[in-house]
């Protein structure tokens, strides 16, 4: 793996300030739980081939075909394009009695299901094919306590995702083009499937796009891979952190680089947007809402959001928008993903000429 455990530590440092602020938000624990209560106890391992192991294939109806209410109607059909979607969902594990999740917890499964798959995964479910495997993820403490431990819990994780891919690839790929995505810690297990499997390698051709929000990305972490610098782009990588306006983390002053971040309306790495370009959200209830409501810009490597343009917008804002990475931009992600599959085919058509 590129990555040596050093750089990778120094990773911990970014996100700890998001996951912690991620806890406070879905969990009802005001705390974070005690790393000592916890036991090394991985589980059973999954078997890929068995289709429960999976949260979401093609095929069959799962959370992350759910429409949100609401949706205007011509958002609602969805095109026939030849792009995979592999989707590494974030963090459930708040609290719990062991480093990883198991995979037979049914109070983290149906977290899984409610939350990323139904909320964010959807997002991507633009009419290929969406693969996302159910994995032992890593206590949202890892990314705190920053010890050999919580390494060795996010190694475990990503062995099951990286299982999870290969299979995939020897069983279902098929030569399609693949999107990425995910976020926060399943952002973190992007990023190594782009190291290990993309980066200067064959399958780089396959790249369509990566979409990679709630963590933080530089230039430095891939040889070959390049990030998106406007909505038509293919093989790169799309990834912000998403802060209310005029807050910054307190780890940005102790990084020596700035993060890259890929603004999710215009897709470009600077500026601002027109709010009439933003496309609308995706309320907790599954509603979607508020088009026109959003205007963010892009600065010291993080997205800044400004205060809602809707009702109540003071009282919503927060310094804090980690949880909204993906639902404050569900259509324009949505849209962008679509968007994105046509250019591949348009390219691969050229090509073929």
């Amino acid at each position: 793996m590129r990555l040596c455990y050093g750089l990778m530590q120094q990773n911990f440092r970014s996100i700890w300030f998001v996951a912690v602020g991620l806890v406070l938000v879905t969990s009802s624990c005001a705390s974070l739980q005690d790393r000592e209560s916890l036991i090394w106890d991985v589980g059973n391992a999954p078997d890929y081939s068995q289709d429960s192991y999976w949260l979401s294939l093609p095929g069959r109806e799962d959370a992350s075909d759910a429409e949100p209410k609401k949706l205007p109607a011509a958002e609602r059909i969805l095109d026939s394009l030849t792009a995979d979607v592999f989707f590494v969902h974030p963090t459930q594990l708040f609290k719990g009695d062991f480093w990883n999740a198991h995979l037979n917890d049914d109070r983290i499964n149906a977290l899984n299901e409610k939350y990323p798959m139904r909320l964010q995964a959807s997002a991507f479910n633009i009419g290929g094919r969406l693969y996302a495997p159910a994995y032992r993820q890593a206590h949202i403490g890892v990314f705190t306590w920053q010890d050999s431990t919580s390494w060795k819990a996010l190694e475990l994780a990503y062995a099951d995702v990286k299982a999870a891919f290969e299979y995939y690839l020897e069983h279902w790929s098929d030569g399609r083009p693949i999107i990425l995505a995910g976020h926060s810690q399943g952002s973190w297990h992007i990023r190594w499937l782009l190291q290990e499997f993309f980066d200067g390698k064959q399958l780089q051709n396959q790249l369509l796009v990566a979409y990679a929000p709630g963590f933080d990305f530089y230039t430095t972490d891939f040889d070959h891979i390049t990030f998106c610098e406007n909505p038509n782009q293919i093989g790169c990588v799309c990834s912000w952190m998403s802060f209310g306006e005029g807050h910054f983390p307190n780890w940005l002053e102790a990084k020596s680089k700035t993060p890259v971040c890929t603004h999710p309306i215009t897709w470009a790495l600077s500026g601002t947007n027109d709010i009439l370009d933003h496309q609308g959200v995706v309320l907790r209830q599954m509603r979607y809402a508020h088009p026109a409501g959003i205007v963010a810009h892009v600065e010291r490597g993080v997205l800044q959001i400004h205060q809602p343009a809707v009702p109540f917008g003071k009282a919503l804002q927060r310094t804090n928008w980690h949880i909204g990475d993906i639902n404050l931009f569900w259509l324009n992600i949505r849209n962008n993903a679509k968007q994105r599959a046509k250019m591949f085919d348009i390219k691969e058509m050229k090509g073929s000429l």
